[in-house]
């Protein structure tokens, strides 16, 4: 009888595989689009959020609508988590946005006339920039 010999471990292929796995192929960049599109709903020119990131994708360049959505939804966290604190937000070409403390005051009702009071509390305020202004109100 022929004796029968041990299976030979596949040793080459574990050793090849790390290797494929180390080695990341860099995605070909993507072209920015420096060009809106238009929102579907033409009676109000007001963007939908899934319209909004699209255009996010293209201005930045970026391949997957997921990473869009992860740029804007860290900038709006930032946003909020620095107003919070009280600090002042430079949008470069944009303007500031900055928390505003506004005083107690005396109002009326409309309906009745009566005085009332108004309460002082803080307001989000916002300075647009003079290349802002010039740029959209030509």
């Amino acid at each position: 009888m022929a004796k029968k010999s041990a299976p030979k471990k596949k040793i080459a292929a574990k050793k090849a595989a790390p290797k494929a796995a180390a080695k990341k192929v860099a995605a070909p960049p993507v072209a920015k689009v420096r060009a809106v599109s238009r929102p579907k709903n033409t009676a109000t020119n007001s963007y939908t959020f899934s319209e909004f990131i699209d255009n996010v994708k293209g201005f930045c360049g970026l391949t997957k609508r997921s990473q869009a959505k992860e740029l804007a939804e860290d900038l709006a966290a930032l946003i909020k988590d620095s107003l919070r604190r009280g600090y002042k937000i430079p949008l470069l070409g944009l303007g500031k946005l900055y928390v505003r403390q506004s005083k107690a005051r005396i109002g009326r009702n409309p309906a009745t006339g009566a005085e009332i009071q108004i309460p002082a509390k803080k307001r989000i305020r916002f300075t647009a920039a003079k290349a802002l202004k010039e740029a959209v109100l030509k």
